[in-house]
């Protein structure tokens, strides 16, 4: 299997985003104090795992547009729900609608993700399988 322009946003998903997540994961439930627990080692194998397979998947994302529009919606309300906490405001509506609006943004990633994979990568290989068979 050679390498081509498409791999490259996977090797940097996997070179990248693991270390990113565990050190957002140490960060945000304040676990730096776990030496000698299984606590690293289980979350390091499942965020290895969830990069491993969005590095492997990202060959199948030709159209990068939505998908980074809905991470930056992410990182935005992510940025304002932290605002709002600072500022005293973590129960008020607007708190609440940012927190949402992180919910949402995260689901229309994955709908972004997963469509380009399924149009990109599934449905041609079923087409291909079709049309072998079709031919025997």
């Amino acid at each position: 299997m050679r390498f081509t322009r498409a791999d490259l946003p996977g090797i940097l998903i996997a070179g990248i985003a693991g270390p990113l997540l565990m050190l957002l994961f140490l960060a945000a439930f304040e676990t730096w104090g776990h030496h000698g627990t299984p606590l690293m080692g289980a979350m390091g194998s499942n965020i290895g795992v969830a990069v491993g397979l969005a590095a492997v998947f990202a060959r199948f994302i030709r159209k990068w547009d939505w998908p980074l529009a809905f991470v930056g919606v992410i990182l935005i309300s992510v940025a304002s729900v932290y605002w709002a906490q600072q500022s005293g405001n973590d129960g008020t509506r607007i708190a609440t609608a940012l927190k949402w609006l992180g919910v949402i943004g995260f689901v229309g990633l994955n709908i972004a993700v997963l469509w380009q994979i399924l149009v990109n990568g599934i449905w041609p290989i079923v087409e291909r399988f079709d049309a072998r068979r079709a031919s025997d």
